[in-house]
């Protein structure tokens, strides 16, 4: 039993040191054995904790373009899963089926978090929090993960999702279609932004002021809707502050 301890601590990372340590003395004390183990426990409840969801299959390789966000190979992240913080994860966002997806620490099976025990993560520079939707209110948010673009009295979320487009040619083809929404919080809720008249409608106080900052930017609604949005939200917060 002591030996097979010994072996278990001595394998988990950060446990190299004393593995050489021991090699050289041949001892290891009761004191520290006890607190090897109790360090093992820790380590592989909170671990366990993380790797813990369903087996990820992903797509057919024939359907064109790419299922997640921005990138389809594995990028260091981080993630509160089960209420406990997590760094550098290897991890992909599957925007279709609005799943985290990450790489089990034996480097082979891919994992697909439940995504109910998701309260946060951040990935590629972007922050995405988990919302769930309020059946009691007129909230156009639904349960989700959603991106902060930026946080302030006038805050700004976008929702980051793909949908398979199949058109029958002289074959089937598939490919996957992004389709981003965006949502501004003011007056005490979020409302859906789907026009530059919409836009302008919720800055109406300010509407002159920031038709000219944008302007002066040379963002225009129709070629780049979330940049657009996003200056205009940051504008006007400075208008009001």
């Amino acid at each position: 039993m002591f030996k097979q301890l010994l072996f278990i601590c001595l394998t988990l990372p950060g446990y190299v040191g004393i593995a050489q340590d021991t090699a050289s003395t041949n001892s290891f004390s009761a004191a520290a054995l006890h607190n090897a183990v109790a360090s093992y426990h820790h380590y592989i409840d909170k671990q366990s904790r993380l790797y813990n969801g369903i087996e990820y299959f992903g797509y057919s390789p024939k359907i064109e373009n790419i299922p997640y966000f921005l990138e389809n190979t594995w990028q260091r992240g981080s993630i509160v899963y089960d209420g406990i913080a997590y760094d550098t994860v290897q991890m992909m966002y599957d925007i279709v089926k609005d799943r985290v997806v990450i790489l089990h620490f034996n480097n082979f099976f891919r994992l697909a978090l439940f995504s109910e025990k998701v309260s946060k993560f951040t990935l590629l520079g972007h922050h995405f929090i988990r919302i769930e939707r309020d059946s009691l209110s007129n909230s156009p948010l639904v349960t989700g993960f959603y991106d902060q673009l930026y946080t302030g009295t006038t805050s700004v979320l976008a929702r980051r999702s793909k949908f398979i487009e199949e058109t029958v040619k002289e074959v089937l083809e598939r490919k996957f279609i992004e389709q981003y929404q965006f949502y501004l919080y003011k007056g005490g809720q979020y409302h859906t932004i789907r026009t530059k008249k919409g836009l302008f409608s919720l800055l109406k106080d300010h509407a002159r002021e920031v038709k000219q900052h944008l302007k002066k930017k040379k963002l225009k609604f129709r070629k780049d809707k979330e940049n657009t949005i996003l200056q205009a939200a940051i504008y006007y917060d400075s208008l009001n502050n």
